[in-house]
């Protein structure tokens, strides 16, 4: 009896605010024009001096990994990863922090930092912690890298030149700082990284990472040497970094040559901290501060028969904190100006700004109709400055004219403000995860508020949450106006709604209520679309995803239509929707879905639409196009992409053939964690196909595979077993694995079951049980198992028989035209009785609501206007022959709305 074949089983797959800054003492002569000015408050705008970088956001990723498992543990990762998180986070960054990362861990964090970004932002990844060089490369090595095995590396590490990759093709300037360049702890020999085998002996520190434009790496010493621990609580690099980086105003190359210098005397001489730079534009921690907010002419009308009169002069904002002081320029020619502790202001006095609203005017000698000028120079502590006038009018009359005060209208403003606030504040604010930010108290009733009349301090605010005002991002001691409320915004971090976090504002005091400190609870929420529909491995995702063959798609299709609603220029959520049809089976509704994600910027949508262009689900099969939508999401790093790129490249499909290009794409998955490049890699192994047969090797990838419950890992460990490959022949263990992956929506796996009853491999041998297993993966769109179905119904008689057979041999090619299967199943159709086929085409068409006349193998006239009617109303190309029963065939299964995602 001929032997039944089954396919390699490998998966194939500074608004705010003006001021003054003229430091120049004011001439006496200028008195005259000042007296003509009109009344009101005059304020001059002064942006801050920003660098290029500074139009988008900070995000940066800081990992610090100390408590190795199988090697000795370090001392100062953690208190490096806390401290430059605290400078990251003063220095207005986003931060995702990861502590002591297992593998699994690691590759979480990245895909939550790499989320974070978008095109304009500036990128820092920071790593305390053991890493290795390899070859021409560098591994940052999580804590429970074991690397016993020859084969671990690529399971057990990232990549650092892929990260900044990855980082380069998804913002617009990157810095990486590596602490990590110490000797390779690890007792193995060699390690192989793809193809390549190397050996280790006691390497020393990192290689320098090839730079392209527009970044800055910094390693804690020379290429090829090692950084020392210190004696600290600190690296003597990183604390080095920290206690200099928060310095207003330094450039970063600036900042790293006060490093080094640090470090080299710190240690002798024996560690030299390196820098390679390929910037084009400054960068600052901490860029230049904007200069002291003033109230440029401050008018006070005194009766004329007054002895002393406060002049309320508003008192100047730094709104990034810090200390003011004042110093007094210009003083009056008739009258003094007091403290109201009696002490007597003159120019060339200093005081603090919070004393300058409480200054003091005593008239000396003045007439009705004088203009006395006040005039004074404000300076912060980062050496800004602002100057202003304050003018006083000497009444006409001794009992002037009592006119609406315009401060206690505001006085009431605000004290009905702070009221509705502290309402407002008493519920939690509820803030979606990945929308943007979110408007905290988008009614405050600010409206008739001057835009600078007092300002709110951010007392403190938790690192999970990005505030910002009018867009100005916004961290404790910094102010915003309080008029501004209604914009004050909250940006909950990726990863953060497992808790809730706050936020805390002092609001300024009232003529009868002192400052209060307001707290803000923000519990962060992950839409439902989110949690159902999310895919594994998405870079603009929230969460980590389901699996396809977790989703249901009546839910999915309900929850993201709602987020769709609520939130329409988001493409994630136009995707996620996308994948709910898709696993229902309407391919027409999900190519539009997807293409129209794409087209909003969702790099996943353009991997999957990739995947529907390759497979011809739905849409005229183009892998051309495919490979096209591949790259250009395999550049962000997507795992997804990297893999389906990768395949391409090594078969040649769509693309020129590249094995070497395409085996490190594969890997560059593997180490994101992507389970189908281990079962690809795998089956190369196993086979001898694209590298040299490594049965070991195969088993390994099989079983870390398996280990992450890979419904593909299942199937490959299930192979393994039944042929005895790697691992004893076990026919139970084989079924069991099988009998895993068909629960979990393997398309194959039925085909493999099918296989043990045929052969009476661990059950007794059944004929009409294999039949069945095959034909339920044939209509799961398994070639082999369509083409095994054709095989045991080719042993039966009769016509019924005869057209099933020729039926499902058409399935085979349907489903996956370029197997080894469906070659197999196009020279059997070709065999076939041209009456059998042609009965095959009537029906088919006849099933299909059109009319080819009596099914009686003779196609007439009336069957070739059926079939016309079929490719004109499916928009399928038309075709002939054994193609058009292909066709037709194929239109019918995807009418049963077939699960094309999980190929």
């Amino acid at each position: 009896m001929k032997k039944l074949e089954v396919r390699p089983l490998a998966k194939p797959k500074t608004q705010i605010g003006q001021s003054v800054h003229n430091g120049r003492k004011l001439s006496r002569f200028a008195r005259a024009g000042l007296i003509a000015a009109p009344l009101g408050f005059g304020l001059i705008i002064t942006p801050a001096t920003a660098s290029a970088s500074e139009d988008g956001r900070r995000v940066a990723l800081v990992i610090g990994n100390q408590d190795y498992k199988y090697v000795e543990p370090l001392e100062n990762p953690l208190n490096d990863t806390k401290e430059i998180t605290r400078v990251l986070q003063e220095s207005d960054f986003d931060v995702t922090v990861g502590t002591n990362l297992t593998k699994k861990e690691l590759e979480q964090v990245v895909r939550r930092f790499l989320r974070e970004l978008n095109e304009g932002d500036t990128a820092l990844f920071y790593y305390s912690g053991h890493a290795l060089q390899v070859g021409e490369s560098n591994f940052i090595l999580p804590v429970d890298a074991k690397l016993a095995s020859q084969y671990d590396l690529e399971f057990e590490s990232l990549k650092v030149s892929h990260l900044l990759d990855y980082m380069k093709a998804a913002s617009s300037l990157q810095i990486v700082m590596l602490d990590a360049c110490r000797d390779n702890p690890f007792e193995i020999g060699k390690l192989f990284y793809g193809e390549e085998e190397y050996a280790l002996g006691k390497t020393r520190g990192l290689r320098r990472i090839p730079n392209k434009l527009g970044a800055f790496i910094s390693y804690a010493t020379r290429p090829g040497q090692v950084a020392y621990d210190g004696e600290g609580p600190m690296s003597p690099f990183t604390s080095s970094v920290v206690s200099n980086a928060l310095a207003p105003s330094l450039e970063i190359k600036d900042l790293m040559t006060k490093v080094r210098d640090e470090v080299v005397r710190k240690t002798g001489g024996q560690q030299i901290p390196y820098e390679d730079s390929t910037l084009v534009t400054n960068f600052y921690f901490v860029p230049p501060k904007p200069e002291p907010i003033v109230t440029a002419h401050h008018r006070v009308s005194v009766p004329v028969d007054a002895t002393s009169f406060s002049l309320s002069i508003p008192e100047p904002v730094q709104p990034e904190g810090g200390v003011l002081q004042v110093t007094l320029n210009l003083s009056p020619e008739k009258g003094e100006l007091k403290l109201p502790g009696g002490r007597t202001i003159s120019e060339g006095d200093t005081l603090q700004a919070g004393e300058l609203a409480s200054l003091e005017f005593v008239p000396k000698g003045t007439s009705a109709g004088d203009v006395e000028l006040i005039g004074y120079d404000v300076t912060d502590q980062w050496g800004g400055s602002a100057s202003a006038i304050a003018s006083v009018t000497i009444a006409q009359a001794e009992t002037p004219v009592v006119e609406e005060d315009p401060a206690e209208e505001q006085a009431l403003q605000l004290a009905k403000l702070r009221s509705w606030l502290s309402q407002a504040a008493s519920g939690a604010v509820e803030a979606n995860i990945g929308v943007g930010p979110v408007a905290v108290y988008p009614v405050a009733p600010t409206d008739g508020l001057p835009a600078t009349s007092d300002w709110v301090k951010v007392k403190s605010t938790d690192g999970d949450l990005q505030l910002a005002s009018d867009g100005r991002v916004l961290q404790e001691g910094d102010r915003f106006p309080i008029a501004a409320l209604g914009s004050l915004t909250v940006r909950p971090q990726i990863g953060s709604e497992t808790k809730a976090g706050q936020f805390s504002l002092e609001l300024p005091a009232t003529a009868d209520m002192p400052a209060e400190t307001l707290t803000q609870v923000v519990q962060p929420r992950v839409t439902q679309c989110d949690q159902l529909a999310t895919q594994p491995f998405d870079l603009q995702a929230v969460t980590e995803g389901r699996l396809a063959n977790d989703l249901d798609p009546a839910a999915v299709d309900r929850a993201c239509a709602e987020a769709i609603a609520q939130y329409p220029d988001i493409g994630r959520f136009v995707f996620q929707r996308g994948r709910g049809t898709f696993a229902a089976g309407d391919l027409e509704q999900t190519a539009k879905l997807f293409e129209q994600a794409y087209q909003m910027g969702h790099v996943r949508a353009g991997q999957v639409l990739g995947r529907m262009y390759y497979l011809g689900a739905g849409i005229d099969r183009d892998r051309a196009k495919a490979v096209e939508l591949y790259r250009k999401a395999a550049e962000r790093g997507d795992a997804y992409a990297l893999h389906s790129l990768g395949m391409a490249e090594i078969k040649g499909e769509g693309t020129t053939k590249d094995e070497a290009a395409g085996l490190e794409k594969l890997l560059q998955s593997v180490e994101a964690g992507h389970t189908f490049s281990y079962n690809a890699i795998g089956g190369f192994y196993l086979n001898g196909q694209h590298v040299a047969e490594n049965t070991d090797r195969a088993v390994y990838y099989y079983n870390r595979s398996a280990a992450r419950n890979d419904i593909y890992g299942f199937l490959n460990m299930g192979t393994l077993f039944r042929d005895g490959r790697g691992v004893p022949q076990d026919f139970t263990s084989a079924l069991g694995w099988f009998k895993k992956a068909h629960d979990g929506g393997h398309p194959a796996a039925g085909t493999a079951i099918g296989l043990l009853y045929f052969n009476g491999q661990g059950v007794e041998k059944n004929a009409s049980e294999a039949t069945r297993w095959f034909r339920e993966s044939a209509q799961r769109g398994d070639a082999w198992g369509a083409f095994n179905t054709a095989f045991m119904l080719g042993k039966q008689s009769g016509e019924a028989a005869a057209r099933d057979r020729a039926r499902m041999l058409a399935m085979a090619v349907a489903v996956e035209p370029s197997s080894q299967a469906a070659e197999k199943a196009t020279e059997s159709l070709q065999k076939t009785s041209r009456t059998v086929k042609a009965k095959v085409l009537q029906q088919a068409l006849s099933d299909l609501g059109f009319n080819p006349g009596p099914v009686d193998g003779q196609p007439g006239r009336k069957t070739q206007q059926a079939l016309a009617e079929f490719f004109s109303s499916t928009g399928r190309e038309p075709v002939k022959g054994d193609d058009a029963i292909v066709a037709l065939v194929k239109h019918q299964w995807e009418q049963n709305r077939p699960r094309y995602d999980l190929f």
